[in-house]
């Protein structure tokens, strides 16, 4: 099969820090010469082009609009544009295809042949699970649990029951707006032994990350969670 054209899967910062802290010089090089460029938001990809000595006023670059409204056949007209080409796809932050919308058209792009390059930078999913203490070995990612309070405290007790029988950590998101209810739903729903681990602005100044029992979160001043992007674990294992 004759390749269409390649897609790089192009990480980006977790928050307002440098740069070179977090995306090697070598993702800076690819993004240096890509004219075609899949992004959520157009506004989020120019500041990240600027940081990477890119600049204004970004001429022959192509930018395509990949966000939670685009349909399946929006997606193949885009692949349908870069065939042939070197292309892009950056996350808002983070890593493309971890509770993203990049997922989807890298699908479709393997299915008509493109070559998919993943390059390496911050996921602050695998970072708040490394730094949790929990099961690395064997855990689930589900992304952000229901919006409505009581659907929302039945996922955390199937989610608790599942690390109790399964011993995988389980590890979860939310809007920066909604984590303090997330967080008060966890400290009353889920059994005082359960591990819980909170990972707050991962890699930036304001970082926070513990790990501790429910009972001992439960114990303390809840912590400056809203308006921070977080990853939540839950395990049962090592006390702490």
């Amino acid at each position: 099969m004759t390749n269409p054209g390649t897609i790089y899967l192009i990480p980006n910062l977790l928050g307002e820090t440098y740069l070179a802290s977090s995306i090697p010089q070598g993702v800076v090089e690819v993004v240096q010469k890509l004219k075609h460029l899949i992004v959520e938001d157009e506004k989020n990809a120019r500041r990240f082009l600027k940081l990477c000595n890119v600049l204004p006023p970004f001429e022959g670059i192509v930018f395509h609009v990949l966000d939670k409204h685009t349909t399946n056949v929006e997606k193949s007209l885009i692949l349908e544009t870069i065939k042939g080409t070197e292309c892009g796809i950056l996350s808002e932050a983070g890593c493309p295809g971890i509770a993203d919308p990049g997922a989807e058209i890298v699908g479709q792009a393997h299915r008509k042949g493109f070559i998919i390059k993943p390059l390496v930078g911050p996921s602050s999913i695998l970072l708040g699970l490394i730094a949790s203490g929990f099961n690395g070995q064997a855990f689930s990612f589900h992304g952000y649990l229901p919006v409505n309070p009581g659907d929302r405290v039945k996922r955390l007790k199937e989610l608790e029951a599942d690390t109790i029988k399964t011993g995988y950590t389980q590890i979860f998101i939310e809007t920066p707006f909604r984590n303090e209810s997330l967080y008060k739903d966890i400290l009353a729903s889920c059994k005082p032994t359960t591990l819980l681990s909170v990972a707050m602005d991962i890699t930036l100044p304001s970082e926070f990350i513990r790990s501790a029992s429910i009972k001992d979160w439960q114990s303390k001043p809840m912590p400056e969670l809203r308006g921070h992007p977080a990853v939540f674990s839950l395990w049962v294992g090592q006390q702490y």
